[in-house]
């Protein structure tokens, strides 16, 4: 086995989890709110998506995100970035402006980008140290204080670290928050609210 391996298996199992809530959330959840300074389960969503494709595309290779392509770069509020460092009211907005349809088409034009790109990955590729600092400069946004603030201890590690912890890590603490926000909302132990 090789490292490669496993940071596959990580990334791989980051879209069918997405994939698998995609399928199964309802219209009423999207939007629903479970505490009141919480995230809507479909930002959850959303942002983990949105996190794979910025890990690969931009954090990794510094080429165009899939969000940057139409249909994406239209329906995805651009100042939401890719979901850090954003206002409360930001995040709903992205909400409400996005469905689990969108999403999961969305999920599945990353998965096809990130997968192919994997597919050329040697554990030797993975050790590089990508330059994650400057490819953001594509994304202005993501070096704004607040977002730069939740991302800078990513900077200077390697390839393999980058998957392991936005891609695969994070989507799981994410995929935890999301289960017990929908849980709560099915047992009717929390009110959703807008």
């Amino acid at each position: 086995m090789h490292g490669t391996d496993v940071v596959g298996m990580l990334l791989k199992g980051s879209f069918a989890m997405l994939e698998e809530r995609l399928e199964a959330v309802r219209d009423d959840e999207w939007s629903a709110r479970v505490l009141p300074d919480s995230n809507k389960p479909g930002f959850v969503l959303w942002h983990c998506a949105r996190i794979i494709d910025w890990t690969v595309s931009s954090a990794i290779r510094g080429v165009p995100e899939v969000a940057d392509a139409a249909p994406w770069k239209d329906r995805f509020p651009r100042y939401a970035g890719a979901g850090f460092g954003i206002p409360l009211a930001a995040a709903d907005a992205v909400t409400d402006a996005t469905s689990a349809h969108d999403v999961a088409a969305y999920v599945a034009e990353v998965k096809a980008s990130a997968l192919e790109w994997f597919a050329t990955q040697t554990d030797a590729s993975l050790d590089t140290v990508p330059p994650m600092k400057a490819n953001q400069e594509r994304h202005p946004l993501y070096l704004e204080p607040d977002a730069w603030a939740d991302i800078a201890d990513l900077d200077g590690r390697p390839a393999w670290q980058l998957v392991v912890r936005p891609a695969g890590v994070h989507i799981r603490r994410h995929m935890g928050e999301y289960d017990l926000m929908v849980e709560l909302l099915r047992r009717g132990a929390a009110t959703p609210r807008a």
